[in-house]
């Protein structure tokens, strides 16, 4: 007795689209998984501003430790190899791709024993610049006003254009001046640290 061969066939199943009653398609059952979805984007859109680091979060953290008179906090977010490298050795608005490969190489040249020189310096102004503040002023408050222009000069690395403004209240109007002042000053940040202070100091 011969046994009958049964063939079977393997048939992958697609999607047709021209076959899709979209006219009937029941999407209210789906608008709750919608709605997660559109939840789960917003969330992830909202910790990216808040724990993403920048150019501009740079600023505000080096503006924020400058009116807690913080010097450890300012400390941490400047890069004092970049500062070396860049001081006095490049113009923002005349930086092109060879400044770059330049600075990049500057960098890495720059002497660890440097470094430390630069931070202890930067340290100890600091701190005499924030015991005269005390002494001469009763309140002094640096304000971001906006971000008037962030332009990326290479890898890593960005010019921060702010408009900032200064307002300090003298403890004695007799020897010390009022400032009231605004102007617009350019950070230069690199790695997401800052480098060079514009015109507020440093």
């Amino acid at each position: 007795m011969e046994e009958e061969k049964v063939e079977v066939k393997n048939e992958s199943k697609k999607f047709n689209l021209k076959g899709f009653d979209f006219k009937n398609f029941d999407y209210k059952k789906y608008l709750p998984f919608a709605g997660i979805a559109l939840a789960v984007i917003v969330v992830i859109i909202i910790l990216v501003v808040l724990l993403g680091g920048g150019p501009k979060k740079a600023v505000k953290k080096f503006v924020s430790g400058m009116n807690k008179r913080n010097v450890s906090k300012i400390v941490k977010n400047i890069d004092f190899a970049g500062m070396s490298a860049w001081e006095f050795n490049y113009d923002e608005d005349d930086f092109s791709d060879d400044d770059y490969d330049n600075f990049i190489e500057d960098y890495k040249d720059i002497d660890k024993d440097e470094i430390k020189e630069e931070s202890k310096y930067i340290e100890d102004m600091m701190e005499d610049s924030f015991d005269d503040m005390k002494d001469d002023y009763k309140s002094y408050k640096i304000k971001i006003e906006k971000f008037k222009d962030v332009e990326k000069l290479g890898k890593d690395l960005y010019a921060v254009d702010a408009k900032i403004s200064v307002l300090a209240k003298p403890k004695d109007k007799d020897e010390t001046d009022e400032i009231d002042e605004s102007e617009t000053a350019t950070f230069i940040v690199y790695k997401n640290k800052l480098i060079s202070f514009g015109e507020i100091g440093l």
